[in-house]
């Protein structure tokens, strides 16, 4: 064993670099932050051993119920609603004889290159509460004005908005590329048997497209878990990480916010850094991450099975 290990030190040697920086920023991190999950630290003073205390803070702080929340809805707000328009709209735009086919890729895509920052302040102007574009049209069209950032479920219904602008480009092209690599001829066996557009989307299409749903899905997952810019540019004239009465406040946020981040509950007061509690925050944002996963798997292998 030795000796053939031995014999093959140069391709260790030439792969070494891979796992020297994957424990260096994966491995080490994730096993520090588990260490600092059992201390409570304000990142100057000397931390202190607290046990599973950080942990048990998760079911006494409500704002951490309110975050989790947020960002369920969101997610369901946003990410499916954006996967299964992009599937709609790939099936559509992959037509063999559709025409300036280009053109409307890149017009869909150009909002997944374009600063997140730079939409979310478009999406403020647009959403204002007062002298927003929407509104000026709902006033113009005699209809009552909305207090889109004000009302906790109007607030995340910008943020989804965001969420679908950004990702639909991006997804799409993504199920345009898995749909063209379905071998031709099969859909045209089926149109031959007599399938229409619709059975051939449900029998053939989406069944090959498994691979790339599974992908599409996992990451959309992991996007929307990890939703932070959005709302915080959004919210950051109220001085409100999570906007008013936290309507939109996110986990990615409330850990932002124990790392010395802008407070919440409408407040400019910062709330008392705990690097520990944070710690335990982005193990939930991962467990949830890794179970989002597992759920998606087995829902998509149940679906259409082992591809």
């Amino acid at each position: 064993m030795k000796e053939a290990l031995l014999s093959h030190w140069r391709e260790y040697v030439a792969i070494a670099p891979f796992f020297v920086l994957f424990a260096a920023f994966g491995i080490i991190p994730l096993v520090y932050a588990l260490y600092l999950s059992t201390q409570r630290w304000d990142g100057l003073t000397e931390p202190e051993f607290v046990g599973l205390d950080q942990w048990a803070r998760l079911f006494d702080t409500t704002e951490v119920v309110t975050a989790a929340g947020n960002t369920a809805l969101v997610f369901l707000l946003g990410q499916i609603p954006v996967v299964v328009g992009a599937l709609i709209a790939a099936t559509l735009l992959s037509r063999p004889r559709l025409r300036f086919r280009g053109l409307y890729q890149t017009a869909f895509f150009l909002p997944q290159v374009t600063s997140v920052v730079a939409v979310t302040i478009v999406f403020q102007s647009l959403f204002a509460n007062q002298y927003g574009f929407v509104n000026n049209i709902l006033s113009t069209l005699g209809l009552s004005t909305q207090e889109w950032l004000s009302d906790p479920w109007k607030m995340k219904l910008v943020i989804a908005l965001m969420v679908i602008w950004r990702g639909f480009g991006y997804f799409l092209l993504l199920f345009m590329a898995g749909i063209s690599a379905i071998d031709r001829s099969v859909l045209e066996a089926a149109q031959i048997d007599g399938a229409g557009p619709v059975r051939s989307f449900w029998s053939i299409i989406l069944p090959l497209l498994a691979p790339t749903m599974v992908f599409v899905t996992l990451t959309g997952a992991i996007a929307g878990v990890q939703i932070f810019t959005e709302p915080q540019v959004l919210f950051a004239q109220t001085g409100s990480a999570g906007g008013p009465n936290n309507g939109g406040l996110t986990m990615m946020l409330l850990q932002y916010e124990y790392l010395g981040g802008i407070g919440s509950s409408g407040t400019n007061q910062l709330v008392k850094p705990d690097l520990g509690f944070a710690a335990v925050i982005g193990w939930v944002i991962f467990l949830a991450l890794v179970l989002l996963a597992l759920l998606n798997n087995r829902l998509l292998r149940r679906s259409f099975g082992d591809r």
